[in-house]
């Protein structure tokens, strides 16, 4: 039986958006511990513009904050451990160094839509 596509929202940042679509992004970091699987299909889309690909998850991590590699989190386009923390308060405030969190890896990008 065929699974569900999970969606994984994305920022409407055009620059985000657009280095999904040419491989150059393809890592998030997520707060708690969410249940990607790697194989699996998943859609990359924004609900606040029209957009949307498929990727492929290549690798799924669950650890907490303080334990995403320089490797990761600058794949996630932060450049400290600080910038990493303020940009995840701005979608999950309460967030800090113990909080638990889920590094998705994906590859094979593909497809676009936009209206």
């Amino acid at each position: 039986m065929k699974q569900p596509l999970v969606a994984l929202l994305i920022s409407p940042d055009k620059k985000m958006r657009r280095n999904i679509e040419t491989g150059k992004k393809k890592i998030s970091i997520r707060l708690d511990h969410r249940d990607y699987k790697v194989g699996q299909t998943i859609m990359l889309c924004c609900h606040l513009v029209p957009w949307a690909v498929q990727a492929d998850v290549t690798e799924v991590r669950h650890c907490t904050l303080k334990d995403v590699t320089e490797e990761e989190y600058q794949a996630d386009g932060f450049n400290c451990v600080a910038d990493m923390i303020k940009g995840l308060r701005a979608f999950y405030p309460n967030v800090g160094l113990d909080s638990p969190v889920t590094v998705i890896k994906w590859d094979k990008a593909r497809g676009k839509l936009v209206s």
